[in-house]
This record gives C-alpha cells, structure tokens and sequence, in this order.
C-alpha cells in the first residue's frame, strides 16, 4: 500500500496492504497489525490495542477517496465523527509475527458538490474479521475539502504549530495504562484539570506528519486517558468508542477532557475557550 494513499510517511505505520472494489459502494480492504506496533501494551493478553480499530478506519477511509472515488491527493478528508465496538470473545489472540484483518467497507450517505467529480462528504463502515471470525466494527464520516477550501476556513490558523516551551506537570505513563513517556496525551493544569497536552509530538501513531490541530485520534486516547484516571482503574480495557467532532481542536488556547461514568457507558467532552469542540462515549470490558 502506497504510504500517500492513507496519509502516512512512515512506512511502518501503513496499517493497510490492499484494496479491491465489489461495486455499489462495497469494498474488500486487507490490514496487518504487528505485535511490534507502538500502541501493543506488553501484559494486554497479548491483544492488540483497540485504537487500532479506529486508525484502520481511518486509513481506510483516505484509501478509498483517493483510489476509488476520484478524490485528489491534495485534498483535505476532516473526521466529523468516528467510532467503533470490539467483540473480546472473538477478537484475534497474537500469535508468531502480525494479525491479518480482513474489513468489509461500506461507503454511503454520500454528498456531492456541482462541478466536483468527487464526494465533499461520506459516510464508511467496516466489519473486521481475522480469519473467519468477525470480531468488531467501525464506523465514521468525513468532509473532504479542496487545498483553498481549508485555508479559508482555517484563516490565520492554516499550518499552526504547537506553542513551544510549554512545561506541564506530566503524568507517569502506568497511571493512563500508556506503555511509554510519550504515549501520554492529557496533563493536569494548576487547577487540577485535565489538558489535551501529547507528551511526544512526534510520536510514531499519533503524528506521524505535522498537524495545525490536535488530531482527533489525539482525542479519542486522550479521552480514554481521562477515563483512567477518573476512575482510578488502569486495568480495565476499551471495547467501544464514539466521538463526533463539532469543530477543529487547536493548539491554543488550551483544550480540556472531562469524563464522566453514564449507565454502562463513560461520557467525554473536549472543550476549548468554553465551547465544544468534540464528545462522545467510551465502553469498558
């Protein structure tokens, strides 16, 4: 798989491997999960991270823009939300070398524009299998915009970069279940509140490539993260996930996650400079 096609420099976080068009929106993509990847949490029951659902989503999600629906290399594909549930009972174990992941797509819920050859918007669905045994699905949509058209709407915010020289009370990577220093995206202010504050911005998974926001899956484990540490429970492992993005999260001013135990779910909100910028809903095994 091409590393352009699913917005990726390094050839080791290319999750995809092939692609094949069934007709009437339909696809077959092929994955491979190593047990090297960065996310794999020694002691996990040698399962792989559940996140991974979610970036094969949203790997898939470019791949098919580009390599089936015309959409150009230059343009820009917006998370508007994302989500997906994993089966325990079925999900693959890790054995020798990586997982193989077939994924039945869905495209659909499709917006065209006049005078554009290709969606600005559209809705994907994946059912995951390893072998012959379903194990999850994931689900989101995305806004494709042109290069002028997220310039005018990022303004003066269009290649933002982080504030540099910013000097946080970091957490320790075992009290968010983070394998390393760097996989730790959420930071405690003087009030004691949680910021979306990524300890390595260059972490492998996470960015990969320059961002002139936080990236939604940025987000999604500094979510998962906040829900750890309000819990007080670094054990307990993600089976499900939703989150819809109302706006870009950006560097500044500084974003916040609260989370929060609903019935049988966690609630999250992202908030920046008192508005909203993303929520959704966490599931627990």
């Amino acid at each position: 798989m091409p590393r352009h096609l699913v917005h990726r420099k390094s050839i080791a976080e290319v999750l995809l491997t092939d692609g094949h068009a069934l007709g009437e929106g339909r696809y077959l993509l092929a994955a491979q999960w190593s047990r090297s990847h960065t996310t794999f949490r020694p002691g996990s029951g040698d399962r792989h991270d559940p996140l991974l659902i979610a970036e094969t989503l949203r790997q898939g999600c470019l791949y098919l823009c580009q390599r089936f629906l015309g959409v150009p290399a230059t343009s820009k594909a917006v998370i508007k939300s994302i989500g997906f549930r994993l089966d325990p009972a079925t999900e693959p174990v890790v054995g020798y070398g990586a997982t193989d992941v077939t994924c039945r797509a869905r495209v659909y819920d499709v917006r065209r524009a006049d005078g554009l050859p290709h969606p600005v918007a559209l809705s994907l669905r994946l059912e995951l299998a390893a072998g012959d045994a379903e194990f999850g699905s994931a689900e989101g949509r995305a806004r494709i915009l042109t290069e002028d058209e997220y310039r005018g709407l990022r303004g003066s915010r269009a290649g933002a970069l982080p504030p540099p020289g910013e000097d946080f009370r970091r957490l320790p990577p075992a009290d968010v279940s983070a394998i390393a220093p760097g996989g730790v995206m959420v930071a405690r202010d003087g009030t004691g509140s949680l910021r979306v504050a990524p300890a390595d911005l260059r972490h492998p998974l996470f960015f990969d490539h320059p961002s002139d926001h936080i990236p939604g899956m940025v987000l999604l484990e500094a979510a998962r993260q906040a829900a750890c540490l309000t819990s007080g429970d670094t054990t307990a492992r993600l089976t499900g996930c939703r989150m819809t993005a109302t706006r870009f999260t950006d560097w500044d001013p500084p974003a916040y996650v609260a989370c929060e135990p609903v019935g049988e779910e966690w609630e999250f909100r992202v908030t920046q400079g008192g508005a909203v910028t993303a929520e959704g809903s966490l599931w627990w095994a």
